[in-house]
């Protein structure tokens, strides 16, 4: 079999923050930057890029995008000081699937439209971190299409020039997730586990549609060998 490049999105995949944790970041971030208030749009920040929700949070605000670097910076900052273990919850089988993943011989990254600062910082609360060391982030496009060919150029890196985009595998649980894996040609995995439901998803057509990451060995072996 060849080896697989699976790469895993984390909000609402492998770990969800709980509802009352945001609030309280965006107000010390905006307290930070010496504003009493801002215009959040309502556009959902599901199987967004970080890239594309600060930016268009700048411009919606008036804001002039040479402050991109600096409310990142920040934001950097409060993560890491505000998020605590308690504030996440870790999905069933999160830890299960990537170690089933890495002992089957395959390789195990992140597609995710998070920063790569705030990707480790999440993981790392959750325990998770010392799984990953490449994938793709939000802070490298604004566009989530174009982030599978980022991960698949480490992969390469990681597994040799023998990878195909057809080997890699993303899994995640928004449509996004399911459009960025058909945009490049990979295998896309739709997990229920965050804010669409399974039958929201299907309409989407991913490749597999599974309901829980838990019991891998019930699920992936089927993905991988095909």
């Amino acid at each position: 079999m060849r080896p697989k490049f699976i790469l895993y999105d984390i909000d609402g995949t492998l770990v969800s923050i709980k509802s009352g944790f945001m609030p309280g970041l965006i107000d010390e971030l905006l307290r930070r930057l010496g504003r009493d208030e801002a215009i959040i749009t309502d556009t959902s920040f599901a199987g967004r890029t970080d890239r594309d929700i600060f930016s268009r949070l700048l411009e919606s605000n008036g804001l002039d995008t040479s402050a991109f670097d600096s409310l990142k910076e920040v934001y950097l900052q409060v993560l890491d000081e505000m998020l605590a273990t308690d504030h996440l919850i870790t999905h069933n089988g999160a830890e299960r699937s990537i170690d089933f993943c890495t002992t089957s011989g395959h390789a195990a990254g992140l597609l995710t439209g998070n920063f790569e600062e705030a990707a480790f910082t999440k993981l790392n609360r959750a325990g998770l971190d010392h799984y990953f060391t490449t994938g793709a982030f939000g802070g490298e496009h604004h566009d989530r299409n174009l982030l599978p060919e980022v991960a698949f150029e480490k992969g390469r890196e990681l597994i040799g020039s023998s990878l195909q985009p057809s080997d890699m595998i993303i899994i995640g649980d928004t449509p996004n997730d399911i459009g960025c894996a058909k945009h490049f040609g990979c295998v896309s995995v739709a997990v229920s586990t965050g804010s669409y439901s399974a039958d929201q998803l299907s309409q989407h057509k991913p490749d597999y549609m599974i309901h829980t990451l838990d019991k891998p060995e019930e699920w992936l072996p089927q993905i991988l060998n095909n």
